[in-house]
């Protein structure tokens, strides 16, 4: 399915219907009242990983030939940091909201995503868009 996206819609536009797909389903399971719903909301969350390989795509471009080794093991790094800082920060988010709204922390990563939209729009520009 990732093959595809990125040939109708471009690999920009894979993953920002990913990550809009992503967005969508964490804002609908912020708002379920019944076990049943998240079941409904996971065709969604399936659809958000369209974008992955895209964006692995966009960043390896990014890089010239003979430093893909060095950056392929960047990215590896980042993942494994991610791995381990990120369940610390939503557990701490969640401590704090779950009394209040437990819901509260799907839309959390919904701000992560925020925060990486922009990037990739800037990232991934053309040179005549600059």
């Amino acid at each position: 399915m990732p093959g595809p996206a990125a040939r109708l819609l471009g690999e920009r536009g894979a993953v920002l219907t990913g990550i809009a797909c992503a967005c969508t389903a964490l804002a609908l399971l912020a708002f379920t009242t019944q076990g049943w719903m998240v079941f409904a909301v996971m065709p969604l969350f399936a659809l958000g990983s369209v974008g992955t390989p895209a964006l692995q795509a966009l960043a390896t471009r990014q890089v010239d030939a003979d430093r893909q080794g060095q950056f392929q093991g960047v990215l590896a790094s980042a993942v494994s940091l991610a791995s381990i800082f990120a369940p610390l920060a939503f557990s701490s988010i969640y401590f704090v909201v779950r009394s209040e709204w437990p819901g509260a922390i799907w839309l959390s990563v919904i701000a992560v995503y925020a925060i990486a939209v922009p990037l990739i729009y800037l990232c991934t520009r053309k040179p005549a868009e600059i």
